[in-house]
């Protein structure tokens, strides 16, 4: 995995105030666990979202983190999680504020592990989507390249540093 440099692109707050992120720890190909956290829009409950506009900002979000579609290397974005308390912070460049996951088995695979995998889709996904639904979204968005990657590390990141 590959360490790579790419010029930050703020998030807008309203983004991170309304995406939506699930949590599971899996495995690498040596078996350790890896705490991995999925970042994807919400799919809006009385109306349509325009797809392009989806897109657009979750691409501006996986730019954001460095992340690349799946398929290409995955890079390596260094510090980009802490811990706070029993939660993690998920920080994002050229920003003062950061996403809170509250889910503690993941907290504690993160820990452990150093670091995660972080994963953005392109796509809407309902914030009540079933365990199956998931698995599905993951795995057609993976095989179509609009599923992007990052490994980020814990450590003592600054809100908005790179």
């Amino acid at each position: 995995m590959t360490t790579e440099t790419r010029t930050a692109e703020a998030v807008p707050i309203a983004t991170l105030a309304t995406v939506n992120t699930r949590t599971w720890v899996d495995t690498t190909d040596d078996g350790a666990p890896i705490p991995c956290l999925m970042i994807t829009y919400p799919a809006p409950r009385f109306e349509d979202a325009d797809p392009a506009v989806v897109e657009a900002t979750m691409r501006q979000v996986a730019r954001s983190l460095g992340a690349v579609p799946a398929g290409d290397p995955v890079p390596n974005v260094g510090v980009r999680l802490t811990l706070c308390g029993g939660a993690a912070l998920l920080w994002f460049p050229e920003t003062l504020y950061a996403l809170k996951v509250q889910h503690p088995r993941w907290v504690r695979a993160l820990e452990q592990y150093g670091g995660a995998l972080l994963a953005v889709g392109l796509d809407e996904l309902s914030q009540v989507a079933s365990v199956a639904e998931v698995d599905e979204y993951r795995q057609h968005s993976r095989e179509t390249g609009r599923l992007h990657f990052a490994l980020a590390d814990l450590g003592r990141a600054v809100g908005g540093a790179s």
